[in-house]
């Protein structure tokens, strides 16, 4: 089940590939929000996955994996379709847009370790754990481009028309989900005590396991860095810049040419990260994973450092593929480690942890750079989270295996 596995898996991100242009463009364009606003609405969207991730890494490690899938992609039709409804309608309120993202950031909680999990059991035998990971990243990647390209379209197609588009491929992504076979789990042992005592302790085992790992524990400190520094900027700061290359219409309108830039600008970066997903999987893992994966984080910081410079905006969309590049390395090398380092009986909820580090960064990231950039500006406040990630790559560099690790 490993194509269906694909299909379901780029059908996802190319859907949530036209949110990440749309969402910005409703809040700072059709609703007419300032950067607070837009920090809050873009911090309702992680925040529910922050504080549910451990509880969805639970079940997944104890529950069927492939219907999770196919029940997070039927709520996620639902939601696409009330959303795009509201839109069509001329009824959308910032408080309404509020709900839709609290109610994706809740299904994303549960969809995204029941996912991952699922991975390692429709990974094709030949070519392991690790090329299999390459492979889905090169999906996602793919399909958010797919998804870039389409938000793109806004001016000629409309947003209301791109958000019933996304509703269908979602339910296109739970078909899919329903014909894979993936191979058994690993026998779970039935639960014993108070249900939330011992929802608590399978939680705290998987945290003991990520610590005691001297590869998983710093990959998820470097991942909670990128949910800070790289998904903060990047949700906030990064859209405020390109806004800000495009005048106010005179009578009001919104400039559907800022949904087109945005989704250029995002493109960018998803084209760079699927440059390198094909390169690791062409050539494979490199022999130093560990040094190659603090190079592109310590890379990055450096990328997102130069957006604060005022330059043309073709310029702005390079430096964007540079980071994406980078951030394509750090992705699929840093889930390719905990995939390969976790133990099996722990899987989900090791990797729920990684991604409660990235995601549960966001959040904060999201509202902080939101009230500095209303403060200070978009492109001073891009130099805080490039120095920051910085210093947090230097930290794990010095004092962690990660650079020797073969």
């Amino acid at each position: 089940g490993f194509g269906a596995y694909l299909f379901a898996h780029g059908a996802w991100f190319l859907a949530f590939g036209v949110q990440m242009v749309l969402f910005p463009y409703l809040v700072r364009v059709v609703l007419h929000e300032n950067e607070i606003r837009l920090g809050i609405a873009q911090m309702c969207q992680s925040l529910p996955t922050t504080l549910l991730i451990l509880l969805g890494g639970f079940i997944a490690d104890r529950a069927d994996c492939r219907r999770i899938v196919v029940l997070a992609c039927l709520a996620s039709t639902a939601v696409f379709l009330a959303l795009a409804g509201l839109v069509a309608a001329g009824q959308l309120t910032y408080g309404l847009l509020i709900v839709y993202a609290l109610a994706v950031g809740v299904i994303g909680a549960f969809a995204t370790p029941a996912r991952d999990a699922l991975l390692s059991h429709v990974a094709p035998v030949a070519g392991g754990v690790q090329k299999a990971v390459s492979g889905a990243f090169l999906a996602q990647f793919g399909g958010q481009i797919l998804g870039m390209v389409a938000a793109i379209m806004a001016p000629l197609v409309g947003v209301a028309a791109l958000l019933f588009g996304q509703a269908g491929l979602l339910l296109a992504a739970g078909v899919a989900a329903l014909r894979m076979r993936p191979r058994p789990a690993e026998t779970r042992p039935p639960a014993v005590g108070h249900p939330l005592r011992f929802l608590g302790s399978e939680i705290a085992d998987g945290f003991r396991a990520t610590v005691a790992s001297p590869v998983i524990g710093p990959v998820v400190l470097c991942a909670t860095g990128m949910g800070v520094c790289f998904m903060g900027a990047f949700a906030v700061l990064l859209p405020l810049v390109v806004q800000s290359y495009f005048p106010t219409l005179a009578d009001g309108r919104a400039n559907t040419a800022i949904a087109a830039a945005l989704g250029v600008f995002t493109l960018c970066f998803w084209v760079g990260s699927m440059l390198a997903a094909i390169v690791l999987m062409r050539r494979g893992p490199p022999r130093r994973k560990g040094l190659v994966y603090l190079i592109a984080l310590a890379s990055g910081a450096f990328v997102l450092g130069l957006c604060a410079i005022p330059m043309p905006f073709w310029a702005l969309c390079v430096l964007n593929v540079a980071w994406g590049i980078g951030g394509g390395v750090t992705m699929t090398l840093g889930r390719g480690l905990v995939q390969e380092h976790a133990p099996p009986d722990k899987r989900a909820r090791v990797l729920s942890i990684f991604t409660l580090g990235m995601m549960g960064g966001g959040p904060v990231g999201a509202v902080a750079y939101g009230v500095l950039a209303h403060e200070i500006g978009p492109h001073a406040a891009i130099l805080f989270p490039s120095i920051l990630m910085g210093v947090i790559v230097t930290a794990v560099a010095l004092r962690s295996r990660l650079r020797t690790l073969g």
